[in-house]
């Protein structure tokens, strides 16, 4: 493992804790403790704690962004509080009054943002197992991080919005295939019925047409007895032409 800047995606129950939407605070967790990744790490309790003594929000040098999609142009808002308790990094964070800070109170109190990410840097870790024994049992995990730098903390509008957290990493079992249509349904309804600005639909509309492609692709392995919800090939690019186009009229 080399300690460079990296990007950890993980699927959090409760990412989001709260948000109280006229003050503009949102509560949730950037990373959760002690679960194997993706990646075959198990991020320790205390991996963060040089981090946030040294840049955290309650530092003489706090420098810890709470970004949207990684993108440093994109930041939401100044997180206030950054502590790690026996689940995950914790976070509050007061967003700001810009159009996207907005977009985003929007986007949280509909359910849209479901996932968290951290960019980061390893500076210690524990090997627990080497790759050959980690694929004979990758439920122990190969690697323990237990010291970590970190630079920022993502909300994510969608499992494919940066390099990191490709959608294709989601094909698999059909409740997962379940979950991408119940998405794309609350996708399509956020922008039919939203006051968000432009830019935010326009990011939306490519996470549909990926989830789109993501549920063609999924139903063409073997033509599976299709779900409640789950439509033929031509029907979804016919539904996804036609609520794009109703959408720049």
């Amino acid at each position: 493992m080399k300690a460079i800047f990296s990007y950890k995606t993980q699927i959090i129950p409760a990412a989001i804790k709260d948000v109280d939407g006229k003050k503009g605070i949102v509560t949730g967790y950037f990373a959760k403790f002690d679960n194997v990744d993706a990646d075959g790490d198990i991020i320790r309790k205390g991996a963060f704690t040089k981090s946030i003594l040294e840049t955290g929000p309650a530092s003489t040098q706090p420098r810890i962004k709470h970004l949207l999609n990684h993108n440093t142009n994109q930041p939401l808002g100044v997180i206030l509080s950054l502590n790690e308790d026996s689940f995950g990094l914790n976070y509050e964070s007061q967003i700001g009054s810009h159009a996207l800070g907005q977009d985003f109170i929007k986007m949280v109190e509909s359910d849209l943002i479901t996932e968290h990410s951290i960019g980061f840097q390893v500076m210690k870790f524990n090997q627990i197992q080497d790759y050959q024994d980690y694929m004979k049992n990758p439920a122990m995990g190969m690697n323990e991080l237990t010291d970590l730098k970190l630079w920022e903390g993502s909300s994510l509008t969608a499992w494919g919005a940066n390099q990191q957290t490709p959608l294709t990493g989601l094909k698999s079992a059909k409740d997962q295939l379940q979950e991408l249509v119940n998405r794309q349904k609350n996708l399509e309804k956020f922008c039919r019925n939203s006051t968000a600005t432009d830019e935010t639909i326009e990011l939306l509309l490519i996470e549909c047409k990926q989830l789109t492609q993501l549920i063609i692709e999924n139903t063409k392995q073997g033509e599976p007895t299709p779900q409640p919800g789950i439509k033929k090939e031509s029907e979804v690019l016919e539904a996804l032409k036609s609520f794009t186009n109703s959408l720049k009229k």
